[in-house]
């Protein structure tokens, strides 16, 4: 045989392969349409498919283009989720690593007054007040959970967008964006029909319990809103009910199962508690940079937590940041670190402390707490001690 139809023989085969690929790929597109009630749209020969439709009520588009630089050409694909315009010329995105070069050209970043959203997003707006309504304690929270999973995603004023380099061609990753990005859309459009302000704040106070058992309700009523349950997954964990978090997880797979906190959260789960040696000194300000000063994911934080600080017996100094009443006496809140962070901004470290021994402090106080490291609360960075001791 002949080079000439060597080459042709390759050429044809070559094609074969590549139609055949973009077959699979497009019936990939389908399969997710079908699953979530979005309409496929596909053109002649190797044009790409199309997403579109409505998802939790919201306009819903996905699509690809391809862009060239010098000899190569590379494929984006781009989801897009819609929701009620909020007048408010909303552009946020992660804070990137040239954000305090343009800072000092003068572009400004509008400051919401919460020193870890601020630090952790670059926030563009023409009405200062009514971002800071929108920007509730629950939304804060979700849009950090998202923005930390997505970071590349950029919130507008109308839309959630996000673009990734390749042409998707995984159905589970492809489905798991598009729920997790209608989950944050749904959160912008309707901020008070999800996750409640108070309980944020019930849980950055250590009202763990309290909180699983309300969310637990909310999760019921709205089974699809992977945001909800991954904040009733991190709540199950921090407050020490691996079962039931495992049980959530598996239920969330269903639904988004590439989804990077539901394949985290599942692992991390599996993971067993590794105690130190009990002459282990812990010093707060390295636990606290190891934990906390990186841009690990929640599951990544608890994961090292388990591996290198559970069940260690500390003593450190700190400032009582509040006292509450419980169902069972009493819990003490306090502050023994602060750290810088990419994602979380500089942050407090707390220690929460359950029915201490000892007198119970005023807030503001100085105090010393000991105890044994027992659960972690990555999000809400919460350490929580048992067999506490204030002094």
């Amino acid at each position: 045989m002949g080079l000439v139809p060597i080459i042709l023989l390759a050429v044809v085969v070559i094609g074969l392969l590549a139609w055949k690929s973009h077959q699979r790929t497009v019936e990939t597109w389908r399969r997710v349409g079908a699953e979530l009630g979005l309409q496929a749209t596909v053109g002649k020969g190797l044009s790409r498919p199309v997403l579109s439709g409505t998802i939790a009520g919201l306009p819903l588009k996905v699509d690809t283009y391809t862009q060239r630089s010098g000899k190569n050409n590379t494929t984006y694909t781009r989801y897009r989720v819609g929701f009620p315009p909020l007048g408010m010329g909303l552009q946020l995105k992660r804070e990137g690593m040239f954000s305090g070069f343009t800072k000092m050209l003068g572009f400004e970043d509008v400051a919401v007054g919460d020193a870890t959203f601020d630090d952790a997003f670059n926030v563009k707006t023409n009405s200062r007040e009514e971002l800071r309504k929108l920007l509730t304690p629950s939304v804060r929270s979700g849009l950090l959970r998202f923005m930390a999973s997505y970071p590349h995603s950029v919130i507008r004023d109308d839309h959630v967008l996000l673009t990734t380099t390749r042409f998707e061609s995984k159905e589970d990753r492809l489905k798991s964006t598009i729920q997790r990005m209608a989950a944050t859309a749904r959160l912008l459009a309707s901020p008070t029909s999800g996750i409640a302000d108070d309980m944020v704040i019930d849980r950055e106070q250590g009202l763990l319990d309290e909180v699983a058992e309300r969310v637990h309700d909310l999760v019921e009523a709205k089974p699809d809103d992977v945001d909800q349950r991954i904040f009733e997954v991190e709540t199950l964990a921090a407050a020490g009910d691996d079962a039931a978090a495992a049980e959530r997880v598996r239920e969330l797979e269903r639904l988004a199962p590439a989804d990077p906190d539901v394949a985290g959260w599942r692992h991390a789960l599996e993971s067993k508690p590794s105690a130190p040696s009990p002459a282990t000194t812990v010093d707060v300000n390295e636990l606290a940079q190891n934990l906390f000063g990186g841009s690990d994911l929640s599951f990544e934080t608890r994961s090292k937590f388990n591996s290198q600080y559970a069940d260690a017996s500390v003593r450190w100094e700190g400032r009582v940041k509040g006292v509450s009443e419980t169902k069972n006496g009493w819990k003490a809140v306090v502050t023994v670190a602060t750290v810088s962070n990419d994602l979380y901004g500089n942050t407090d470290i707390d220690v929460v402390v359950e029915n201490p021994a000892g007198p119970r402090p005023g807030e503001g106080q100085t105090v010393s707490v000991s105890g044994k490291l027992t659960r972690i609360d990555p999000l809400m960075r919460n350490l929580f001690i048992t067999e506490g001791t204030l002094s």
